[in-house]
């Protein structure tokens, strides 16, 4: 797939009923487990881990899209700027 045909799909996916769905999922599942951090005192070690590893879980899903779409902008980009100095 070419670097502008993922751009388009991925900003289509953005704006879709279902990604705002999952962002919003996300989003609780974040503030749920930031407030098990700090409601509950005893807490393993390993339990504290295993929620901070899924709230940065969660965020890296609910930012993969934008993170994608500026790694395609780059490719455009530089595909761009490299056609512009063969010529």
């Amino acid at each position: 797939m070419k670097p502008k045909q993922a751009i388009d799909k991925l900003t289509a996916l953005q704006k879709s009923d279902g990604w705002k769905i999952i962002d919003e999922v996300m989003k609780q599942e974040i503030l749920t487990a930031s407030f098990q951090l700090s409601e509950n005192r005893d807490m393993t070690m390993d339990e504290i881990n295993f929620k901070r590893g899924a709230m940065w879980a969660a965020r890296q899903l609910k930012e993969l899209p934008d993170k994608l779409i500026l790694k395609y902008k780059n490719d455009v980009a530089l595909e761009v700027e490299t056609k512009a100095k063969n010529l």
